[in-house]
């Protein structure tokens, strides 16, 4: 009986599976590539390195319209299209001839770039929906942008101001005119004079009638 134990177990031994060997070779992975997972690299647009954007501001506040391409561009031109006219201003040189005093036209190179910049020195509501255009040469794409102006209640403070102002003019102007009249014997005679010459013309001609 014994014996036959002894061969029961030693045959399930011999019987039984190496499923811890199997198990570690099935975990084994390759390693993940860190240049899969980055992002994949876009070049830059170099066309425009600083385009025109939407300016907003309030009214009687200056603005101003930028458009930038590298520095070894032959030429940029920046149109202007508003109440002021139609204006384009062409980088480098940038001569704009019979310009309105409040907007002026200028040409710039900074940190590698060639600038074109329209700016208004003061705006108006007549300013709003300004557009502006920037273009290269042989080049599709003309990015543009708008001015906005917009009132934050100065211009109603300052009219009502005046209003009030004027109003109290008015009544200082009359005051001081009054005082004076008030004050000066020359003016008060002659007035005096004036009734009394009325009233001895009126006796006169009650007497001549009767």
């Amino acid at each position: 009986m014994r014996k036959d134990c002894v061969l029961l177990l030693a045959l399930l031994h011999f019987t039984t599976p190496p499923t811890a060997a199997t198990t570690s070779t099935s975990t084994v992975t390759p390693p993940v590539s860190a240049a899969s997972t980055s992002p994949r690299e876009v070049s830059p647009d170099s066309s425009y390195l600083t385009r025109p954007a939407d300016v907003k501001v309030a009214v009687g506040e200056p603005a101003v319209f930028y458009c930038g391409v590298p520095a070894a561009s032959p030429q940029v031109t920046l149109s202007l299209y508003g109440h002021h006219g139609n204006y384009s201003l062409t980088c480098p040189g940038g001569l704009v001839e019979d310009i309105p005093q409040a907007l002026y036209g200028s040409c710039e190179v900074r940190e590698g770039q060639l600038l074109a910049m329209w700016t208004f020195k003061g705006t108006s509501f007549h300013d709003n929906s300004t557009r502006v255009v920037c273009q290269r040469p042989n080049h599709p794409d003309a990015p543009a942008a708008v001015l906005y102006v917009y009132d934050d209640g100065t211009s109603y403070a300052v009219l009502i101001g005046c209003t009030i102002g004027g109003f109290f003019g008015v009544l200082l102007v009359f005051a001081l005119s009054y005082t004076m009249l008030q004050r000066s014997e020359t003016l008060q005679t002659w007035f005096r004079g004036s009734d009394a010459e009325d009233d001895l013309t009126t006796i006169v001609s009650d007497k001549s009638e009767s």
